[in-house]
């Protein structure tokens, strides 16, 4: 019996000690694994603060850009601004881009015009011609396409138009004289022609190329008419303006005038002529 209780008393000390030793290896253990546990989060969360510093500049950085943007754009629209409200002077009727071609007012004898070819062997006066190249260039962007099917005419060039234009009235059964009269609506008598300037050009959509009031209904003319001006072109025979301009409705014929005069021309809905007649008056008053 008492062999047995020695061996007990051994067992449960043994049992004992053992305890003793799990419990101080799970505490070692414990602490260990906390360790590790504290450092990933603490690299957590200085790798999330990190990540929030450099989305923070980046946001702080697209905001500069977007802010320089709108300053730029704002900075624009008032340049533009001060050019669509600033009122035309007296002296701008001397300007050689406000010459007046019409029935009334024919080119003068001693007219010249200094030439350059912008496309597909068109040509305009040289000062329009980079005005005219960004304006079909900007439509072309927009995926539309534009295309020059008059520009400069001499003289000659003119005379056969119009005679030609006579004769298919007189074959209608007119008289020459009554012939002549309703050509001109549609072909300027020679010498009073706007192409023969080397100022205005005729454009018409690649995909409807023929001169009648349909033109209007393409994407190209829908696109010039509002947006010519900027470019310093105007429609020079609008339909609600032919008892003025002595001209059927051509929406297809831009004349060059600067960008100024075009802005003014299209925010008063006046033509060439009203806008001379205006100029004259300001200077007689």
């Amino acid at each position: 019996m008492k062999k047995r209780r020695h061996a007990r008393k051994i067992i449960d000390k043994k049992t004992y000690y053992l305890s003793i030793i799990l419990v101080v290896m799970l505490i070692i253990i414990t602490i260990y694994w906390s360790d590790k546990l504290l450092n990933k989060t603490t690299i957590a969360v200085v790798s999330d603060n990190a990540t929030d510093i450099n989305n923070s500049k980046n946001n702080m950085n697209t905001e500069n850009k977007k802010n320089e943007e709108i300053s730029g754009s704002e900075s624009n629209a008032e340049s533009n601004s001060e050019v669509e409200t600033e009122k035309p002077t007296e002296d701008k009727i001397t300007d050689w881009n406000l010459i007046l071609v019409n029935k009334n007012n024919s080119i003068p004898e001693n007219y010249t015009v200094n030439l350059r070819e912008v496309e597909y062997g068109h040509s305009v006066d040289e000062r329009i011609a980079d005005s005219l190249t960004n304006m079909l260039s900007d439509a072309r962007k927009q995926g539309l396409n534009p295309v020059i099917c008059s520009s400069y005419r001499t003289r000659q060039k003119q005379e056969r138009l119009y005679k030609n234009k006579v004769n298919e009235y007189i074959w209608d059964g007119y008289n020459k004289e009554t012939a002549e009269e309703l050509a001109s609506y549609w072909v300027a008598i020679p010498g009073t022609g706007e192409h023969q300037t080397g100022l205005a050009v005729d454009i018409v959509s690649n995909e409807y190329q023929i001169l009648d009031e349909k033109q209007e209904q393409t994407k190209e003319q829908q696109w010039l008419m509002e947006n010519s001006y900027k470019y310093g072109f105007i429609l020079r025979y609008p339909t609600e303006k032919k008892e003025i301009t002595m001209i059927n409705y051509e929406p297809w014929h831009y004349r060059y005038v600067g960008v100024k005069n075009a802005t003014y021309i299209k925010e008063h809905n006046i033509c060439l002529e009203e806008y001379i007649e205006y100029l004259k008056n300001l200077n007689n008053s």
